[in-house]
C-alpha cells in the first residue's frame, strides 16, 4: 500500500492564538501588556511587529515567540483594538478570509468574535460604551 499524505484541518486564528499562550505564556502576556498599556487604541500591523520585535530582542527565550504561530497570526492581522484588557485582532490569513479573536490579557481568555462582534467592539473604542441594543 502507498502512503498517502493525510489531510489535516488548518487552525483556526483562535486555536493558534491558545496554543501559543499554552507554549509561551510568559512571553505572549509580555507581549499583548505592552499592547494594553498603551491604553485605549487602534494599532497598525507595524505597531503590532514593532512591539514585537521589542519582547523579542536580545532574549533567547523569547526569541521562541518569533517562531510561533501567534508571530504567523500577527504577520495577517490588519489592525488590533485595544480596549483594557481586551486586544481584539482582525486576522487576514488569506484573500477574501477574516477572522477575529480578541484576547483578555488579565484571564489570558481568548474568545472568537463575528464581524459584527468586532465591529461593536471597535465602535466601544470611538464612543466610550458600548452600544447594547445594536450590538446584541
Amino acid at each position: 500500500m502507498a502512503n498517502h499524505p493525510k489531510l489535516t484541518r488548518a487552525l483556526s486564528v483562535r486555536e493558534r492564538v491558545e496554543d501559543t499562550l499554552d507554549a509561551h505564556r510568559n512571553e505572549l502576556v509580555a507581549l499583548l501588556s505592552r499592547y494594553v498599556d498603551q491604553g485605549k487604541s487602534i494599532l497598525q500591523p507595524h505597531d503590532l511587529l514593532d512591539e514585537l520585535e521589542k519582547v523579542i530582542s536580545g532574549d533567547e527565550a523569547k526569541q521562541m515567540l518569533k517562531d510561533s504561530p501567534f508571530s504567523e497570526v500577527l504577520k495577517s492581522t490588519q489592525e488590533a483594538i485595544v480596549l483594557p484588557p481586551y486586544v481584539a485582532i482582525a486576522v487576514r490569513p488569506r484573500p477574501g478570509v477574516w477572522e477575529y479573536v480578541r484576547v483578555n490579557v488579565y484571564e489570558l481568555s481568548v474568545e472568537e468574535l463575528t464581524v459584527s462582534e468586532y465591529l461593536c467592539f471597535k465602535e466601544e473604542l470611538v464612543d466610550g460604551e458600548s452600544n447594547k441594543q445594536i450590538c446584541t
